[in-house]
């Protein structure tokens, strides 16, 4: 497994990160974290947790990196841990690593693979989740509105209907028992019980669809 450290790539200590699960409280998953800022946020907000940020553009995830790696009184999170790697080939060292899985605001392959609930994706999905896990998907709804971007002019809206009537039963075929669905303004986000999301709501103005499943034995 490669991790990000600094401006490059470097093969991940196996005894590191069984040390970094072992004294955390909680395991966090952020799946296409982009830059990692989110994920650097809720790191340095709960810092008996470790979080771990996935993405294949390793690049975008270096200046996150840096600053994640100065002493803690500097805004150092050393429980933040940054991985280079697509879900759909997630490597084995993260199998069943996590307590909750976040996909925030998914683009390209992602949000194609969770809308269509594609079975490469969403097994990768549920392969970095412990049983009885949490997934929380959020993508905004604006993508849908008017000009329509080229790349998801074929990709059916995600709506809390579209999930009951489809995205549903092909999650439950990769493992994930869907618990929730529906439309959120960022003003709302402090419903959710997530605690990343709540931190989201404040500064993100966005119309949001939160779909939230439970890692469950696949059907």
């Amino acid at each position: 497994m490669q991790v990000v450290q600094g401006k490059r790539l470097v093969a991940a200590d196996p005894d590191a990160l069984a040390a970094l699960r072992s004294g955390a409280d909680r395991v966090i998953v952020d799946v296409g974290t982009g830059d990692a800022r989110t994920a650097y946020r809720l790191a340095k907000a709960q810092p008996d947790w470790l979080v771990i940020g996935v993405d294949p553009a390793w690049q975008r995830m270096t200046p996150t990196s840096l600053r994640a790696s100065r002493k803690p009184a500097k805004g150092g999170t050393p429980n933040l841990l940054l991985v280079n790697a697509a879900i759909e080939t997630v490597p084995d060292d993260l199998h069943g690593i996590a307590d909750e899985v976040l996909v925030l605001m998914p683009w390209g392959k992602l949000l194609r693979g969770v809308v269509h609930g594609e079975p490469d994706v969403c097994a990768g999905l549920r392969s970095v989740a412990r049983a009885g896990a949490t997934l929380e998907i959020t993508v905004g709804t604006s993508i849908w509105r008017d000009p329509v971007p080229l790349e998801i002019r074929k990709l059916p809206e995600l709506t809390p209907e579209y999930v009951d009537a489809v995205l549903a039963e092909r999650l439950a075929g990769c493992g994930w028992q869907v618990t929730g669905a529906e439309v959120i303004s960022g003003a709302e986000m402090d419903r959710i019980s997530s605690s990343w999301a709540r931190r989201l709501g404040s500064a993100n103005p966005e119309v949001v669809i939160h779909v939230r499943a439970t890692a469950v034995t696949p059907t």
